[in-house]
């Protein structure tokens, strides 16, 4: 490991919360950046930078062996210090490139260290997220370089199926973003416990950032996905759906005075429709900055599964998403 500036406490000899920052040397995976900025003061956290070069592969035995029978190739002593130092010339420059990002982000206000690793990046990412002081991972949901060192698309899935703290996402795009800022906080609810267990850390932000929060939740059109109920076939939006919208909108409402009463300013909408769509479309219509779920929120009745609705929606919106794993 190659590592640069150490952690140092908070002003009341804390150790501060952390966000973990996994870099891979490219432009698009370096778009993460201008949310960790907005988002790091907020949560009170430091960052951490990370980039993951892999090992070297071993000399293969049949190298080893033609080379010795025939002499066909450069001797393995050569071969193996010429990847050496491939090796160390490569962990400089990932350091190097680490501690300029470092140095932007310092120069924003920030308290950062970065280091190197070697080996699996999702193996390692998730590893350094699982210390005590990691607050929340982010990343880009792709950003690979030139030479394909790691496509951080694949990267992302795995830490997300692996990672216990939340991870904010952002799809990487070869456009130039606008920057960023929290004016609307979106939540997806779907009645269960589970899905508010993402209501902590969606509040926080909107109460330190001054941004509105907005719950929203979706009346699947099928009553299929509500097995516990009795009803006599309807019409897709028939009777049993609307006492459904009906009494979403009454919980949300509920839920919305609570948290306003905390000093965050709320909102609340039931649709009915497809979870995925109805996230997207009204994340779309207002405008909102970020959405923050949980990864899964089965209810008893198991309306919808939020893991599959996370994936949809990471698929086809293109705001930030913070995930919340939740059990």
């Amino acid at each position: 490991m190659v590592a640069g500036s150490m952690t140092t406490p908070d002003g009341n000899g804390k150790s501060m919360k952390t966000i973990l920052v996994p870099l891979d040397g490219s432009a698009l995976a370096e778009q993460i950046l201008q949310y960790v900025q907005v988002v790091a003061p907020l949560l009170d956290a430091s960052v951490r930078l990370v980039q993951v070069v892999s090992e070297p592969a071993p000399e293969s035995v049949l190298v080893e062996s033609m080379t010795g029978l025939y002499g066909v190739s450069e001797p393995v002593a050569h071969q193996r210090e010429r990847s050496r130092v491939a090796l160390d010339e490569t962990l400089a420059g990932a350091e190097a490139y680490l501690a300029a990002r470092a140095a932007r982000l310092e120069d924003a206000g920030l308290e950062v260290t970065f280091d190197v690793q070697i080996g699996s990046a999702p193996e390692i990412i998730v590893d350094i997220a699982h210390s005590s002081q990691i607050k929340l991972i982010a990343m880009a949901t792709h950003g690979y370089s030139g030479l394909r060192r790691w496509v951080l698309g694949s990267v992302a899935d795995r830490v997300v199926q692996a990672a216990t703290v939340p991870v904010l996402l952002i799809r990487a795009t070869q456009y130039s973003q606008r920057g960023f800022g929290l004016s609307r906080v979106l939540l997806p609810l779907d009645g269960s416990e589970l899905a508010l267990q993402a209501l902590p850390l969606a509040r926080e932000l909107a109460l330190k950032s001054g941004a509105e929060l907005m719950f929203v939740e979706a009346v699947s059109p099928d009553v299929e996905s509500y097995p516990s109920l009795v009803a006599q076939p309807v019409s897709p939006y028939g009777t049993t759906v609307g006492a459904l919208h009906d009494q979403a909108k009454r919980n949300l409402a509920m839920l919305a005075d609570q948290v306003r009463a905390g000093g965050v300013a709320v909102a609340s909408i039931v649709e009915n429709g497809p979870a995925a769509e109805v996230i997207v479309d009204e994340a779309t219509r207002q405008n909102i900055s970020l959405i923050v779920m949980a990864t899964h929120g089965r209810g008893g009745l198991r309306r919808w599964a939020m893991g599959s609705v996370a994936d949809k929606v990471l698929h086809a919106a293109h705001i930030p998403l913070l995930l919340v794993r939740v059990s």
